[in-house]
This record gives C-alpha cells, sequence and structure tokens, in this order.
C-alpha cells in the first residue's frame, strides 16, 4: 500500500504540473513496461533503433544502465564507429545493443534527460529510443510504446513488493502503443487484448521473438539454427526470464541435459565458466548455450564450447507498427 501510493503520488504530482516534465529538442520514442524485468525490451529498443536508421532518423539509444559499475553520471558506451567501454561499465543491456546496433550511439545515465543533452551535444541525434522509459516520465516523449508479456501479462497483479507491478494495471492508459511480447506463447491471446482494452484505447500489437542463430563466443561467427536440432545442450542464463529462454532453445529442437540458472544480471567468473563446463561433461552436452545478454559479459575467458542465440523481435502487423513509429517523427 505505501509503494502505491507513493507512484500515484508522484504521477499525479507530474499530471497537475507540481513536478514538470523535461523536453529535448528532438523526438523521443519510449519502451517500457509495468512488470519488473523480463518483457523484452532490449530486443525491441533493438528493433525501432534499427528500423529508424534505415529510415535515415539518426537514432540514439538511452539507457539507465542498471547494474553497470559506478561511473560517470553519463557516459557513452557506444559512438557511430565503436563501442567505447565493457559490460561492467556500461550494464548488460546497453553492451548487447552497443554490439548490435552498428552506427547507433549508446548512452547511459540515471538521469535520461541528462543523457539526452549528452547525445545532442556529442551526435546531433534525429530521434532518441528511451530504453526501460515508461517509468521515466521526467522525460517528455513523442511516443510511449508498453510493452506486456504474454505469458505472464501482469504477474499476480499486485504492486511491488507484494507482485511484479511496478505501478498499478490502469496505468496503461498512459501508453500511446501496446506491444504483446511473446504472443505466440499467450494460454488466451484474444482475453488479454480485452484486458489490455479495458484500461485503454491505444492500439495494440502482437510480436514474437525469432531465434536466428548460434553465435560462436570464441570467435563471434555464426551457426545456422540447424545445429541445435537434435543437440545434447545445457542452457543457461542470468535474467528475468530463463523459462522463456529454454522453451526457445527446446522449440530449435535442442535436447536440454541441464537448465543452469543465475540471478538477473549476474556478474560472471571464471569459476562460473569452469563449472558450467565440468557440468557439460557430466550431463553429456555437446553445446553450451545462453542468451546474447549474457555472453555479452563472458569475454575474458576461455569460451571454447560457449554459444550464444541470438533472436530478433518481429512485430506481426508490421506495416501498421511502422507507420506508428515514423508518423510521430
Amino acid at each position: 500500500m505505501l509503494y502505491r501510493s507513493a507512484v500515484q503520488l508522484r504521477l499525479a504530482l507530474y499530471d497537475r504540473g507540481f513536478l514538470r516534465r523535461k523536453n529535448l529538442s528532438f523526438p523521443v520514442i519510449s519502451v517500457g513496461n509495468l512488470t519488473l524485468g523480463g518483457t523484452g525490451k532490449t530486443p525491441t529498443v533493438m528493433a525501432i533503433a534499427d528500423l529508424l536508421q534505415q529510415q535515415g532518423k539518426a537514432p540514439v539509444v538511452l539507457s539507465r544502465g542498471y547494474g553497470r559499475n559506478k561511473g560517470p553520471a553519463v557516459l557513452t558506451v557506444s559512438d557511430r564507429d565503436r563501442i567505447l567501454v565493457k559490460a561492467d561499465a556500461a550494464g548488460d543491456e546497453p553492451a548487447l545493443m552497443a554490439s548490435q546496433l552498428k552506427g547507433v550511439p549508446v548512452i547511459v545515465g540515471k538521469d535520461r534527460y541528462a543523457a539526452g543533452m549528452a547525445a545532442l551535444s556529442e551526435f546531433r541525434p534525429g530521434v532518441a529510443v528511451l530504453d526501460d522509459g515508461f517509468q521515466h516520465i521526467r522525460l517528455h516523449r513523442d511516443l510511449d510504446i508498453l510493452l506486456v508479456d504474454g505469458i505472464r501479462p501482469f504477474g499476480n497483479g499486485k504492486i511491488f513488493p507484494a507482485g511484479t507491478l511496478r505501478e498499478p494495471v490502469d496505468s496503461l492508459k498512459r501508453a500511446d502503443v501496446v506491444v504483446i511480447t511473446r504472443a505466440e506463447r499467450s494460454p488466451d491471446l484474444n482475453l488479454l487484448k480485452e484486458q489490455i482494452g479495458a484500461h485503454t484505447s491505444a492500439a495494440v500489437f502482437t510480436s514474437r521473438h525469432i531465434p536466428t542463430g548460434l553465435i560462436d563466443l570464441t570467435d563471434d561467427s555464426s551457426k545456422p539454427l540447424s545445429s541445435i536440432q537434435g543437440a545434447a545442450v545445457l542452457a543457461f542464463s542470468g535474467i528475468a526470464r530463463p523459462d522463456a529462454f529454454t522453451a526457445l532453445l527446446q522449440e530449435q529442437g535442442a535436447d536440454i541435459r541441464s537448465a543452469v540458472t543465475f540471478p538477473d544480471h549476474h556478474r560472471y567468473s571464471k569459476n562460473d565458466v569452469d563449472r558450467l563446463r565440468a557440468q557439460a561433461v557430466e550431463v553429456g552436452a555437446t553445446l553450451i548455450v545462453t542468451t546474447e545478454k549474457d555472453g555479452i559479459k563472458l569475454r575474458d575467458w576461455d569460451l571454447k564450447g560457449f554459444h550464444a542465440l541470438r533472436i530478433r523481435l518481429e512485430v506481426l502487423e508490421k506495416n501498421a507498427w511502422e507507420r506508428v513509429l515514423l508518423q510521430r517523427l
């Protein structure tokens, strides 16, 4: 009750003008969610930034950089040509985005307005994509995209710390667009759309995560997805939804011999790598597979036999989705 009251008071102070939002001089597209972790924000941000770059909009990604080592309040993770810092300094998600978004700067900072001003000074962007921005209402946004997980859309329906909701479900009304992620795995997609529609008139899109290949973490070379089919796999991850990752591997035909989970944003050690390799031998696994977000944090050790599953987000209503993104710019 205390947490809910604090959230509602903060929202009311912004709504009534007692607290003022700050504006950047270029459009801002925000991607966020109502629950703690695990809705697919990172693939969504990358898909949006990639589309904007293809359209010549000169995007920049602004992220909080959760879990990063203490450093400057605002840090440039990558410019348009190269990656400037490692995952421990950048945070897991910004490091992953920097590794995949070629030509798109990634900047981290708890104060996203300050990060945006740094981007303006350094890169003169045409648009910012705000990672995990739904609760960061201090910064004005031109398009507010809210992600809802198709499998567990609202957790147990309770606000943190009693549940996994960051704010009440009726906050859906602030969204301009709602995207249901992992829609193909929703137990009742039509019912979920009705639940969303009870709180907002925003356009609702459906999406899925599509595996596109395996990345060999020793040299970043690609292997076809067919190399997973029938293979004995030790899967491991330190993400909010490890079950969804394991399910993706199984859908590709992997024989999961063991699924090892670490806490979300886990910082791996050489001992972790050695134990995983030893466990793979014990269970007879021929492939050790993790997420790309985890893989980005393993670069300091011998990773022979370690692979990352590359995925991308696909919005099923592609044409309408692209129109909504581009019409606000």
